[in-house]
């Protein structure tokens, strides 16, 4: 079988939308490609080398006995976000003139619709979907196809690929949409079984009652050598005829596409998808956590109440003035907050993953940008009975600072290097007090129990593709 180098794809703003816009929230991935082979963990499970020629995306360990657990125990993956090691695979492309070529790359959209009446749950561990019909004879409304140089994504075949605007190559691309309805049962399909089916306007039929985020899966192709690509002519890998150990091969149309994911998410980014995010209406974009927690404690304290505590904030609260006579001349309001460490994954290169704290708010005057800071504190302090006179010792050299303004939206702010410091001093825990701009102005940030729940993130991402 003629195999030809794929080239590596441009950035991933040439995965275009799918074929009908999404405006609700979303999350996404680029994963490049890692390995061909005729193997299907999901319908023909320990059957090694009896299946279609598959490429697959993301583990770089997937094969014919991959599973949640082989996937989590053997994390390495092609993904930009080390959070995600599913697996995602899809069958091999052919060209017209015989050449099975290579994909470069897949983009894959965690969407959601309706989730104020229909909320999302987490994908549970060891879940797998599929989607498209290797049967396939006419054009669907779940598989889509774009030529990177043409009219946007479409789900019928015949449009002829020309040159992408790059000039160096022909972008084919094939858009897969799964299932976002589950049974609650079966984490896998079977013969004759589905185990997923799709939602009716946001809402999911009785017999499929679990919602969870919608898996489309953009699959790129980067052709060097050619100047044109007839998709009416390109043709997908299909089961093989077996003769003992020897494959037949079999080869259909575009209408035949199809793709397969199995879960490899961490439980924390799975459940940080939808719980945090999407359930929320917000974008996830790149930002789903390895892990995660919630602030276990945050108070706010303040020099004009200094015996009362405030266990169970509404609003954290900030301000100090440092101008004046000086800092402790003025009224001033800290806040203190108290996280669990999340911990690094063994047996990953440390230095892909940041610790970044994740808060909800902004300034409440409107008179331009200012910092404040994140003072160091100590973890012996209770939220029913800490005050601004019993709080712990603050220590004014910042291990962070947040640049912002009055508009009222989420704040990632770095604090990798205080977390590492906290664990190579075995430390489970870590707090900081919020201090102010130091000239008097007010901020006003929401609390763990909001809806916009306080965190400390740990991300991991890589570069992926190379460009």
């Amino acid at each position: 079988m003629k195999r030809t180098t794929l080239y590596t794809a441009l950035a991933s703003a040439l995965l275009l939308p799918s074929l009908y816009a999404h405006a609700g929230p979303q999350a996404h991935v680029v994963c490049a490609y890692n390995h061909t082979l005729g193997d299907d963990a999901i319908m023909m499970f320990g059957k090694t080398n009896q299946a279609m020629w598959h490429d697959f995306f993301g583990n770089t360990r997937t094969d014919a006995h991959s599973s949640y657990q082989s996937l989590r125990q053997q994390p390495e993956t092609t993904c930009d976000n080390k959070a995600d090691s599913s697996a995602y695979w899809a069958p091999s492309l052919r060209l017209p003139d015989g050449t099975v070529v290579q994909p470069a790359y897949q983009k894959t959209y965690y969407q959601a619709s309706n989730v104020e009446q229909f909320p999302l749950s987490p994908f549970p561990a060891g879940l797998a979907l599929l989607a498209g019909d290797h049967h396939g004879t006419q054009p669907s409304s779940r598989i889509t196809f774009l030529c990177a140089n043409g009219k946007g994504y479409s789900n019928k075949v015949g449009e002829v690929c020309g040159l992408r605007n790059a000039k160096d190559g022909v972008q084919f691309n094939i858009g897969i949409q799964f299932p976002n309805c589950w049974d609650g049962i079966h984490l896998q399909p079977m013969h004759g079984m589905a185990n997923a089916t799709y939602d009716v306007k946001g809402q999911c039929p009785s017999g499929f009652p679990v919602k969870i985020p919608t898996v489309n899966m953009n699959v790129a192709y980067v052709l060097k050598g050619i100047t044109s690509l007839d998709t009416a002519k390109a043709q997908l890998s299909l089961d093989p005829t077996m003769n003992g150990d020897v494959r037949e091969e079999h080869w259909g149309s575009l209408y035949t596409a199809h793709a397969d994911f199995m879960n490899g998410w961490t439980e924390q980014g799975a459940q940080f998808m939808t719980d945090m995010c999407m359930n929320e209406g917000t974008d996830c974009g790149t930002n789903v956590p390895y892990g995660y927690s919630k602030a276990q404690a945050n108070v706010w304290v303040s020099s004009e109440t200094p015996t009362v505590p405030v266990p169970d904030p509404q609003m954290l609260l900030i301000q100090d003035n440092w101008k004046n006579g000086g800092r402790t001349r003025n009224p001033e309001t800290l806040s203190l907050v108290k996280f669990t460490i999340p911990a690094l994954p063994t047996g990953q290169d440390p230095t892909l993953f940041k610790y970044k704290v994740r808060i909800y708010g902004g300034k409440v005057e409107a008179n331009g940008a200012d910092q404040i800071f994140f003072y160091p504190a100590s973890n012996d302090w209770d939220p029913a009975t800490v005050t601004w006179k019993k709080r712990p010792t603050t220590s004014y050299n910042s291990d962070a600072s947040l640049y912002l303004d009055n508009k009222v939206e989420y704040r990632m702010v770095d604090v990798d290097k205080a977390v590492r410091k906290a664990l190579a001093a075995g430390k489970t825990e870590i707090s900081w007090y919020i201090g102010g701009d130091r000239q008097g102005n007010h901020y006003q940030f929401s609390p763990t129990s909001s809806k916009e729940s306080l965190l400390l993130m740990l991300t991991g991402f890589k570069t992926t593709p190379e460009i």
